[in-house]
């Protein structure tokens, strides 16, 4: 039942967004960062995402979105008025494959897998085990330290684990079991 509550949110979600969105790619949403990231690392992150075939949808509730399209249509930005928990990200979420988180958050981090969405974030989360293929273990795919460079080998190894349909489920799976 989630599988197709989620098909049909990413349908509506992928449909609004801009050219060039495929509902078959995955969609990736990125908490952006209040601290401890420099917005100027977060902004070439975001240009590394172009590369990756996701679909980026990007909550930030400090920074107004500019009306110039910096992205080539391939991210969308959406405020948010009470922060993380606005009821208008609730579409995102249900949408979500996988969610980009920066900070800690607890909170944040639970109430995505329950949404059944793959996280990539700090490893230092007691709720976050690093995917291990060979293994078939792990429910999130993590990084060491705050840098744009460990962040985007998590988002790489995320979207190739994405491609293999069989893995991404058995991730999937495994979240909601540990629920």
């Amino acid at each position: 039942m989630l599988v197709e509550s989620k098909k049909s949110a990413k349908e509506e979600v992928v449909k609004g967004a801009s050219s060039g969105s495929s509902s078959g790619d995955p969609l990736l949403v990125v908490f952006a960062p209040n601290k401890g990231f420099k917005k100027d690392e977060f902004f070439q992150l975001l240009e590394g995402m172009l590369i990756l075939t996701s679909n980026v949808v990007v909550i930030d509730d400090e920074e107004p979105a500019s009306g110039e399209d910096t992205t080539k249509g391939k991210i969308t930005w959406v405020n948010t008025k009470e922060g993380r928990n606005d009821s208008a990200i609730e579409k995102y979420l249900q949408a979500a494959d996988m969610a980009l988180v920066f900070e800690e958050h607890m909170e944040d981090v639970v109430r995505l897998l329950a949404y059944g969405v793959v996280v990539i974030g700090l490893d230092k989360s007691p709720l976050l085990e690093n995917y291990n293929a060979s293994e078939e273990t792990g429910n999130a795919f993590t990084f060491g330290k705050m840098g744009p460079w460990e962040i985007f080998r998590a988002l790489v190894r995320a979207h190739e684990t994405y491609s293999f349909p069989y893995d991404w489920k058995h991730i999937v799976r495994g979240i909601l079991k540990g629920l």
